[in-house]
């Protein structure tokens, strides 16, 4: 429900804050949650009704609310936070985090310091916490500009990426020679073993292709004596969830490398506005001799290059296999502030 709301008026306009604590106001939000996204200049997957919703209702945070910001009707921010114990702290951030590798502010575009204000004014007066930490916000964040924050910006992680040619000739000279002569070779020993079939997702099969992700992730993860993030149950249903409306939104792309009926490699990627977001990948370390995760690699990324996108995002992390595609580092950052009133900021 709404628990609380406050008017805020500018010279030209009245902007209306509210507060929701409810899932099922955050469902009724979704139509205009994901017009805001089409709107907001730097909205990954990651921040959409899709992905958020699910990972309320799996992981359950303890104090997670939504706070919109509307001129007159139109909702022109929206930010989705939680508050939790640190250290003895109450800590207030993006919801989401752990499980997102991008996160932030939704706010129509040109319109961020107003967002940003009223949002900062209704959690300082109207919520407890001690310290705000805005994490896993990317390089082109526009509230990274903003007067308010400057100061209190750190890098946070990394993340690396590969930009992709508009020619498909051109795709294969961003890797060098002996990289090229690598996956000929390996596409050569896979054929020798019966020959390769690549398969993306369907609505009918996306049970089917999770299962495969799942048990490919964390067979390869066992090798080398960890887990791995989808050995756990409810991270298992968080993407079983929100895996259905990705794939219907377009959003959602699920690619595997079959050498017979079995399936021995799986990508699970993310896509939106031109940009390709590797979240996950699998290979059956049985078949490792055919290279099955480099060859299916290549297979996403020369498709989504054929598609028209223009950056191939390996997200955060540090994985050899990411270095191998030369993907190009980048930092993410974080805000960190005092709970202050903002005329003493």
């Amino acid at each position: 429900m709404t628990t609380s709301a406050q008017m805020l008026n500018g010279p030209a306009h009245t902007l209306s804050t509210q507060l929701l604590s409810d899932l099922r106001d955050l469902k009724g939000l979704t139509a205009e949650w994901s017009d805001l996204c089409a709107r907001c200049p730097d909205a990954t997957p990651f921040q959409r009704p899709e992905w958020l919703l699910p990972w309320i209702e799996v992981f359950s945070p303890r104090d997670c609310f939504a706070i919109t910001v509307r001129d007159g009707r139109r909702l022109i921010g929206l930010a989705l936070l939680l508050i939790y114990q640190r250290d003895g702290k109450s800590i207030l951030a993006f919801a989401g985090g752990g499980h997102s590798d991008y996160l932030g502010l939704l706010c129509d575009r040109g319109r961020e310091a107003e967002v940003v204000e009223s949002v900062l004014a209704f959690v300082t007066t109207e919520r407890q916490w001690d310290l705000l930490e805005l994490t896993d916000l990317p390089a082109d964040s526009p509230i990274l500009e903003l007067p308010v924050f400057q100061g209190q910006i750190r890098e946070h992680d990394s993340v690396s990426g590969l930009p992709l040619p508009p020619a498909n000739e051109q795709l294969l000279r961003i890797f060098s020679k002996r990289q090229r002569s690598n996956l000929r070779n390996a596409a050569s020993r896979l054929r020798r073993a019966g020959g390769g079939c690549v398969e993306s997702v369907t609505i009918g099969t996306l049970k089917e292709f999770l299962d495969d992700m799942f048990r490919l992730h964390t067979t390869r993860w066992a090798q080398s004596g960890q887990p791995g993030v989808l050995r756990e149950e409810n991270t298992r249903a968080f993407h079983q969830r929100c895996a259905p409306a990705l794939l219907q939104h377009g959003l959602l792309r699920i690619h595997r490398l079959r050498l017979g009926v079995q399936t021995i490699a799986v990508v699970y990627s993310l896509r939106d506005r031109g940009t390709v977001f590797c979240y996950v990948q699998g290979f059956d370390p049985a078949h490792s001799s055919l290279s099955p995760g480099t060859q299916l690699m290549f297979a996403v990324i020369e498709e989504a290059q054929r598609q028209g996108f223009r950056w191939f995002d390996f997200l955060r992390g540090q994985e050899a296999y990411k270095q191998h595609w030369r993907a190009l580092p980048q930092p993410t950052f974080r805000i960190t502030r005092n709970k202050t009133p903002l005329r003493d900021q």
